[in-house]
């Protein structure tokens, strides 16, 4: 008798979690979603930028790792997402490595994110870049042109406020520009 009665709690436990279940909806739904929805690439739309990117500029190397991860959006009220989350490496022309945060990619607060959302305003492919330590100075990384084995990105700065206390404001006084260490343009290959 006691085995038939786990097996019913169990069987109950199971049709209760699924029944409660998040719903899902492809990426460019627009129509209102309760709390807990699921934006999911239905479509496999992300999955193209998704692998180790390669470009060059003034000797450097960058690299641009790129994954397609279920996000959470939101504090009190909160989505998922499928949306692509990337990380950079840059080396010098010496071979010396500038940044690494390939090596240690944090899937909770990347350097760049997007196009999941993006895609649900229309068809505009852009990663939004916010580089570690520079007083919340933001830009987006419009993809200009794509193929299956290169893509071309373009750095644009988002409006943002002036931080008065940013430890770059001198370095933005004498050279015009944060230290951020990122090309204006560059043309990637997939790896």
């Amino acid at each position: 008798m006691k085995n038939i009665t786990k097996i019913l709690l169990v069987i109950i436990l199971i049709f209760i979690t699924s029944s409660c279940k998040a719903q899902s909806y492809p990426l460019d739904y627009k129509g209102d979603v309760p709390d807990g929805a699921y934006y999911k690439d239905t479509n496999n739309e992300l999955d193209k930028f998704v692998g180790l990117w390669k470009g060059n500029w003034n000797g450097k190397t960058l690299y641009l790792e790129l994954k397609k991860i279920k996000h959470k959006v939101g504090i009190n009220s909160y989505t998922y997402w499928d949306m692509i989350l990337g990380e950079r490496k840059i080396v010098a022309a010496n071979g010396s490595v500038e940044i690494d945060r390939i090596s240690n990619f944090d899937n909770e607060h990347p350097e760049f994110w997007g196009m999941g959302i993006n895609l649900k305003n229309g068809s505009q492919e852009t990663l939004t870049f916010s580089p570690k330590n520079m007083c919340r100075k933001m830009a987006k990384l419009i993809i200009t042109s794509f193929t299956t084995s290169q893509m071309t990105l373009h750095f644009e700065y988002e409006p943002s406020a002036i931080d008065p206390n940013c430890q770059h404001n001198a370095y933005v006084d004498q050279h015009g520009d944060f230290p951020i260490n990122f090309p204006k343009d560059i043309v990637l290959t997939k790896q």
